[in-house]
């Protein structure tokens, strides 16, 4: 699982027009990954770009900043985001993210606790769920940032893993839990960079589910469901 985020975690300065932390995360098949996702990813930077140095940030595609500014020429972008939406159509993962209104939360609650926190908390659990009675695996890989917080976020997986909860036991936990470990943007990882694409559209869903979400129309399909619902399964909103 591949693990990026989408706005600010911070609670002392909340964008109004944008008040949302949400963090996704994108499963694949450890194979597949290798020899399907990365090979395809460098192919789109290829033909769009001409070099697979390039890191497709959501935030900077948008804004058509930097490398991508390019993307000012509307011939260019649509040919850009319909090879890009084909790309997240075909490949097989799946998305388990948290999502959080800070403004809501703070409205909740006296003393809240980080959303980088509480969205990791909500994740691992249904990381647990998703491998239910399988054998597998789980590897998570997160961007990092500074090193204070990534030693916070450290901090939160290891205390998940040393307790019971309500639906599953710590062995369990630590049976299906192989390691956790931090990216840095500049490394290039094309999973850090699905799971940067998809945090965006997840907030914008849920702060206006009638916006036209054409992003969020594909990735939709790639949540963790049960009984087909993806509410509370692969998408947790709180509060």
């Amino acid at each position: 699982m591949f693990l990026d985020e989408s706005g600010d975690h911070s609670l002392e300065k909340i964008d109004s027009s944008y008040p949302m932390f949400v963090l996704a995360g994108c499963i694949f098949d450890f194979e597949y990954y290798s020899n399907v996702v990365e090979p395809s990813v460098n192919e789109l930077k290829i033909k769009h770009f001409g070099k697979t140095n390039i890191i497709l940030r959501s935030y900077d595609i948008r804004k058509q900043k930097g490398e991508f500014s390019c993307l000012v020429d509307k011939k260019k972008r649509e040919l850009f985001y319909n090879d890009l939406d084909n790309l997240m159509k075909l490949s097989d993962f799946k998305i388990i993210a948290a999502a959080i209104n800070k403004s809501n939360l703070k409205n909740h609650y006296s003393d809240p606790d980080n959303p980088y926190n509480l969205c990791l908390m909500f994740i691992l659990e249904r990381a647990i769920m998703f491998l239910g009675r399988s054998n597998e695996k789980i590897i998570f890989r997160i961007e990092s940032r500074e090193t204070h917080n990534d030693r916070k976020l450290a901090e939160v997986y290891e205390n998940f893993k040393l307790k019971d909860h309500e639906w599953f036991k710590k062995e369990e936990i630590q049976s299906k839990f192989a390691d956790m470990s931090f990216n840095q943007k500049v490394q290039n990882v094309a999973g850090q960079q699905i799971a940067d694409l998809v945090a965006y559209p997840i907030g914008v869903f849920i702060l206006d589910g009638r916006r036209e979400n054409r992003a969020f129309d594909i990735i939709k399909t790639k949540f963790h469901t049960k009984n087909e619902e993806f509410l509370n399964c692969g998408l947790k909103i709180f509060p």
